[in-house]
């Protein structure tokens, strides 16, 4: 129980044995979280949202390739699904050997990096004409694909959400399903008087909605020759700029049917674990609104099948997509669905590229944050104040050395008789008691400068209600844990060629990675059907 008596200043500390074992971070399963002084291994099986924040070159990738590639991330039922955000193309190479957990692998890779296959998926798979919530699912498809990004834009962005549901919903109920290139097509006739155009205009007309109705009779105005009737020239132009990513060929073909994934496929009752990357290049990312669909579109099929295995979502580096309001809303309402979220950015500012406040919000609905490699003086500045201060005891040996010349004095004043005796015994007590006095000082547990200068092997780890002090962890790099050996393949930008560097009971060792035709019974496996091929460290063989 706190003493404010015995620590006036502060009791801050780092959580011992006891309090990580009474909290259950020794268990099998659950995200890796550290590991002790001992090299223990910690884990967390929250289902709660996580955040790791860890500046550039800090070795927060340790955290990330350790959720992708241990066999722990599961429970007593098995693996959990994973979705990846992957905008290096780096994690996902290194994480390939999915086969070793039991998961198929299927990845978003329209650009075909670290020589990975690429699955076709459609975003908009989750709008189904018989589904009763088809309209706020379109809603919200539109929502990530045009977020609100400036308060000036609001009514450009709002209305260009309006107009993109309208066409998904008509669309949808028209045809069953609709494609990302479908709607690109629509959108971009807006405005015209072909008789295709028009056609379609009046399908947008007999809807029930009355808020699409509108979208028709607005629609209408601007074909009878009124350009900017109501601001649509600007709303036209956000819509044309939202769609501008089909022009590249690359996307617009990994957008395009036939498909051969879909995220319904990890919701199934006897759902195979399997691990999606959606890979993209980081500097296409804040004006390519595909990777913000495809989550929504996972986010929706997992709603309806909450019970479905559990799914782990990565979202590394997320910071780059920019506007995505509904980042945020993940951190509070996934847990409900059974997705445990897990934000990295590099500093917890960033979550203001999503949504503004959510570099509030979002750490707040964390169950977990682990900071390390801070680099910034305020980003250090929170983390200390949040490790807290610590009441120090020490000897001040100046008014120690004052009370024994005090207690000296006193003595002689009663051996020679100069004065009361009894004032004289009670001067020489308390100044005895003085002598022998341990003064008290406020320490922050972590000073900025500290934090800032911690070693990048070292993360601090906060797990309110959960633990009652934060967690001084040690973060091994993946490539010298026994744990990890022959999980993994080679880094596309470390590794030299055809060769990984494994941990070995013997020291490190440099192991080949062997390529052959894959097993019988791994053949059709998503990761080895087009290419009948699969890889492995040599010793490791699954």
């Amino acid at each position: 129980m706190f003493d404010p008596h015995a620590a006036p200043h502060g009791s801050a500390e780092f959580t011992d044995f006891r309090g990580r074992k009474d909290a259950g971070l020794y268990g099998r399963f659950g995200a890796f979280i550290g590991a002790d002084a001992a090299g223990r291994e910690c884990r967390s099986s929250q289902q709660s949202a996580l955040c790791l924040v860890g500046g550039a070159r800090s070795g927060k990738g340790n955290f990330g390739l350790k959720w992708l590639i241990d066999a722990s991330m599961g429970d007593e039922d098995g693996p959990h699904h994973i979705i990846n955000l992957d905008f290096k193309s780096q994690d996902t190479p290194v994480a390939s050997l999915q086969v070793v957990q039991g998961r198929h692998h299927y990845c978003y890779n329209p650009r075909g990096r670290g020589g990975l296959h690429s699955s076709k998926i459609n975003p908009y798979a989750h709008l189904i004409a018989a589904s009763p919530t088809l309209v706020p699912d379109a809603f919200l498809s539109s929502a990530s694909w045009i977020p609100f990004t400036d308060p000036k834009a609001q009514y450009f962005e709002g209305m260009a959400q309006t107009i993109n549901t309208a066409v998904l919903v008509t669309l949808v109920r028209a045809n069953g399903s609709v494609t990302v290139p479908e709607v690109a097509e629509k959108i971009a006739a807006l405005g015209d008087t072909s008789e295709e155009w028009l056609s379609f205009e009046f399908e947008i007309s007999q809807q029930p909605e009355p808020e699409i109705n509108q979208v028709a009779a607005d629609l209408r105005k601007l074909r009878e020759g009124n350009s900017d009737a109501g601001g649509f020239a600007g709303i036209k132009n956000e819509l044309a700029r939202r769609y501008a990513c089909m022009m590249d060929p690359q996307v617009r073909e990994a957008l395009s049917p036939p498909f051969d994934f879909c995220f319904s496929q990890l919701c199934e009752g006897n759902s195979h674990p399997t691990m999606v990357s959606i890979m993209e290049d980081l500097e296409y990312a804040e004006n390519n609104s595909v990777v913000k669909a495809l989550f929504t579109c996972a986010l929706v099929f997992k709603r309806r099948a909450v019970s479905a295995r559990p799914q782990f979502w990565l979202l590394n580096e997320v910071a780059a997509m920019g506007a995505w309001p509904l980042a945020e809303s993940l951190a509070t309402i996934s847990a409900g669905y059974n997705i445990r979220t897990a934000y990295v950015v590099q500093s917890t500012e960033q979550f203001e590229r999503l949504k503004k406040g959510a570099s509030n919000v979002i750490p707040n609905s964390c169950g977990t944050i682990i900071y390390m490699g801070i680099r910034s003086v305020q980003q250090a500045s929170l983390v200390s104040r949040q490790l807290g201060r610590q009441t120090l005891h020490y000897d001040d040996f100046v008014q120690q050395e004052r009370a024994r010349a005090a207690k000296s004095k006193a003595m002689a004043d009663l051996i020679f008789g100069h004065g009361n005796p009894v004032q004289a015994i009670m001067t020489a007590q308390h100044q005895d008691r003085l002598a022998n006095h341990k003064s008290k000082m406020a320490r922050d547990l972590r000073t900025i400068d500290e934090v800032i200068n911690e070693a990048n092997e070292r993360a601090y780890v906060f797990m309110p209600g959960v633990l009652e002090r934060p967690f001084y962890a040690f973060v091994p790099q993946y490539w010298r844990s026994k744990s990890n050996a022959g999980r993994y393949n080679r880094d596309p930008f470390h590794s030299k060629p055809g060769r990984v560097e494994v941990a070995t009971w013997l020291g490190q060792s440099n192991r080949k990675i062997i390529t052959e035709p894959a097993p019988s019974r791994y053949a059709d496996w998503p990761q080895y059907r087009d290419s009948g091929l699969w890889s492995y460290v040599r010793g490791y063989r699954p």
